[in-house]
């Protein structure tokens, strides 16, 4: 089973590029740490409004133990235009869980 970390940056466009080399640099201390699987280069949007970064690791546990702390979802980061989306993904069908959504209940009163 793996895992992947994606978050969503939007930075003002006069941050971009140390956004960018930030993240490039935070990539290097996550790779070095039991567990991670690999992190890619930040990636730009075809409009280039939003920076894209994306880690793969064996489990969730591994991800949370190289001391990663998230910010609050609604903060908005200095240099930035809105906050961060963040997307926790585990591998589907490797966790036990259903690939579809379950249905409702049909209303038994209904006929």
């Amino acid at each position: 089973m793996s895992f992947v970390f994606m978050v969503f940056h939007w930075p003002e466009p006069e941050h971009r590029r140390a956004l960018a080399q930030s993240m490039r640099e935070m990539g290097e201390v996550l790779a070095g740490n039991p567990g991670c699987i690999g992190v890619e280069p930040p990636y730009f949007t075809q409009d280039w409004d939003c920076l894209v970064g994306i880690s793969k690791w064996e489990s969730k546990d591994a991800f949370f133990a190289s001391g990663i702390t998230l910010r609050p979802p609604e903060e908005v980061i200095p240099g930035e235009t809105r906050p961060r989306a963040r997307y926790l993904l585990q591998e589907a069908g490797a966790t036990g869980h259903r690939l579809h959504p379950p249905r409702p209940a049909a209303d038994s009163t209904q006929k």
